[in-house]
């Protein structure tokens, strides 16, 4: 644990290979099947190549036992030192593609204004159900830009700095939402899928409103989990940024149309700076 925690703080990242058995690796797909094909209401096609479910949790219960990763919580905790919170559960999906543009470019999550960077307080768990090789649609982060690298603004790093991880399927991915971070497209890629968790401070205000946390987990009671884990399911207290949702917006717009335009203003606010 003392050798994770300090690689995390000197590089605002750590990639357990292999985290997840295969077996757990299988269903998680099966599941991820499953709601494609029954649900495709809750995926939002976001792109030519890039689709998100952020809001699965209340119709299965299948992708639960990812959320609550015993080391996972135990090495948050020690990070925060204090209780911790779940914020945030999403699928994403990258389908092979041609059309490189589609990448988000680099960017710290939680907010996109740059003067704002030193408040973003998350910590995000990827799981990688896909083999991601040389030749696949990657993620790609820089060390230590949650700290010593703060002020390094999106575009503006060496390429040498950049960290591409190429890991198996089911390796985890835990990292500081304030690193610079992105997804790199390649031509010839495999589809790539992969969970995303978010943590934060139970004292704090939501990081994201775009997941609902269903009454099975807020309710649940383990003394094995963290005591506040699910406390922010009627939070209504929600952190400026991404993760609001838009309140200018006609209410009859979709989730999806609604997530794209907090997207497309974030692009916009990053090139601004």
């Amino acid at each position: 644990m003392r050798a994770l925690l300090e690689q995390f703080s000197e590089q605002g990242f750590v990639v357990l290979p292999g985290f997840l058995s295969r077996r757990q690796v299988s269903v998680l797909n099966e599941a991820v099947d499953e709601s494609l094909l029954r649900h495709p209401e809750d995926w939002w096609q976001l792109s030519n190549s890039f689709r998100q479910a952020p809001n699965v949790l209340p119709r299965t219960a299948a992708f639960d036992f990812t959320i609550e990763q015993q080391p996972v919580l135990d090495l948050v905790t020690a990070w925060y030192g204090e209780d911790i919170s779940f914020e945030e559960f999403s699928i994403l999906v990258r389908d092979p593609t041609l059309n490189l543009d589609e990448a988000k470019g680099w960017h710290r999550d939680i907010t996109r204004d740059y003067s704002r960077r030193a408040e973003i307080d998350a910590i995000s768990l990827v799981f990688l159900l896909t083999d991601v090789g040389e030749r696949d649609h990657c993620f790609s982060i820089i060390p230590g830009s949650h700290d010593r690298w703060l002020d390094l603004r999106p575009n503006e790093h060496r390429p040498e700095q950049e960290f591409d991880i190429i890991a198996p399927a089911g390796s985890a991915i835990l990292f500081h939402a304030r690193c610079l971070h992105c997804g790199k497209l390649k031509p010839r890629s495999r589809q790539r899928r992969s969970l995303h968790i978010y943590y934060s401070r139970a004292a704090g205000p939501r990081t994201s409103e775009w997941t609902e946390i269903p009454e099975r987990l807020y309710r649940k009671d383990d003394p094995s989990l963290p005591p506040r884990l699910y406390a922010k399911w009627n939070r209504t207290d929600v952190f400026e940024g991404t993760g609001r949702k838009p309140r200018d917006l006609p209410p009859d717009l979709s989730m999806a149309a609604m997530l794209k335009e907090v997207q497309r203003c974030a692009r916009e606010e990053t090139a601004r700076q």
